[in-house]
């Protein structure tokens, strides 16, 4: 027997990439978004097949049928990222579709989901679909996946099956796991845990741009006489929120950052 070469077929888009046949050859890769994938305990590399830089430990999972919808065995730093996605699915019944309800391209009518991941693929909006594969087969790099019931905006896991990999799929063994049921019950909770937070979120900084629009009203006022200038002043500097207490390196008090400024949430 010949000995196992490396995909001869390098770079290339990552969507006329996807129908290739799965390699033998593995290469140190971008880490896995799973824990305990990494090469060693200190490592921030995983080893990945070449040709569709799926990770060598998420394949041999879904090689044997192992679905999952648990949100800790992501890394720390993915968690968030997996509960904004799940939040923007209608998450049903495992029998159900669960249908996508976030961005949808205005041009091509094509769901999708921005992340940018270096190593893995060159486009920073991927659909739904290989998202959802990602947070419950495993990080099966861009391989491809494609829906039993049809549906381009279903989202559903039990639907999904990834392509060229040699998936194992028991459809009747899913959906009467008593694990998966607890599983998916207990993202439901996460998702909704979720939500409240953001939302929670989203009323504090209105509160705080009312308060800022109102003491800036004051301020700029003609009107506005020495004493409450001087008291609106003081009051802000003893809360460190007076302007001369900010650092120019900040987008600003409690604003929106405008668009060439990057945040945690879009950095990807």
């Amino acid at each position: 027997m010949s000995e196992s070469q490396p995909n001869k077929k390098v770079g290339g888009h990552a969507y006329g990439r996807r129908n290739l046949q799965m390699s033998n050859t593995a290469e140190e890769g971008e880490l896995c978004i799973y824990t305990g994938h990494s090469l060693g305990r200190f490592s921030n590399h995983s080893m990945r097949y070449d040709s569709h830089q799926a990770c060598c430990r998420c394949v041999a999972a879904a090689r044997e049928g192992r679905m999952s919808f648990d949100i800790d065995r992501l890394l720390k730093k993915e968690r968030k990222r997996a509960l904004k996605f799940w939040s923007q699915v209608d998450i049903g019944d495992p029998d159900e579709c669960w249908m996508w309800n976030g961005t949808i391209n205005k041009r091509t009518k094509q769901p999708q989901f921005s992340w940018r991941r270096h190593g893995i693929s060159s486009s920073t909006q991927h659909h739904p679909q290989r998202i959802a594969m990602w947070y419950s087969w495993g990080d099966l790099g861009f391989t491809g996946v494609k829906t039993t019931c049809g549906e381009k905006y279903c989202c559903n896991p039990f639907h999904l099956i990834p392509q060229h990999v040699g998936v194992f799929v028991d459809q009747d063994s899913y959906m009467e796991s008593f694990e998966l049921a607890c599983q998916l019950h207990t993202l439901k909770q996460q998702v909704g845990e979720y939500m409240i937070e953001e939302a929670l979120k989203k009323q504090e900084l209105i509160d705080q741009s009312e308060e800022i629009d109102s003491r800036a009203d004051l301020l700029l006022n003609p009107d506005t006489g020495f004493a409450e200038r001087f008291d609106a002043v003081m009051t802000d500097m003893l809360a460190g929120r007076h302007i001369s207490q900010t650092e120019p390196t900040e987008p600003g008090l409690f604003r929106q950052p405008s668009e060439n400024e990057d945040t945690d949430d879009d950095q990807f």
